[in-house]
């Protein structure tokens, strides 16, 4: 699977932990809200993780901040079942996985299929190609 894809599918997964979790908010079920939003935290933090560490640019800064961000309030959610704060973690992935789609997707689909000539884009700098990792990274404000 291109890296590509594999950030496409973590924003899709994280989505749907999230909204997992909100249901298990809503039907008062502790062990499907506390699974899915821990699921959810784990795919943010690889997402967060594979940001490009050799680059420094406002990108990335404003992007491992918002995951930062996300990776302090989702915690919180599973305490006090707050769903304000869910719902804007929510509208954030949502966000950055339709910029993806958008940005990323389309010029490798269109590279792919040759409407544009050469080589498929990079990746934006903000992300390096092979630096996916297995564990959980914790993250710290």
């Amino acid at each position: 699977m291109a890296p590509e894809q594999l950030i496409l599918l973590l924003y899709k997964e994280a989505l749907s932990r999230i909204r997992l979790g909100r249901e298990g908010i809503n039907e008062k079920q502790c062990q499907k809200k506390g699974e899915n939003l821990s699921k959810a935290i784990a795919i943010i933090s690889e997402l967060s993780a594979s940001v490009h560490s050799k680059v420094e640019n406002e990108s990335t800064r404003f992007l491992r901040g918002l995951y930062t961000a996300i990776l302090a309030e989702l915690p919180k959610v599973n305490l006090n079942n707050d769903l304000k704060t869910l719902n804007r973690a929510e509208k954030y992935l949502s966000r950055l996985k339709e910029i993806w789609e958008n940005e990323v997707m389309t010029k490798k689909k269109q590279s792919m299929s040759g409407i544009i000539k050469g080589p498929a884009p990079p990746l934006p700098q903000a992300f390096e190609k092979n630096q996916f990792r297995s564990s959980f990274h914790a993250i710290s404000v």
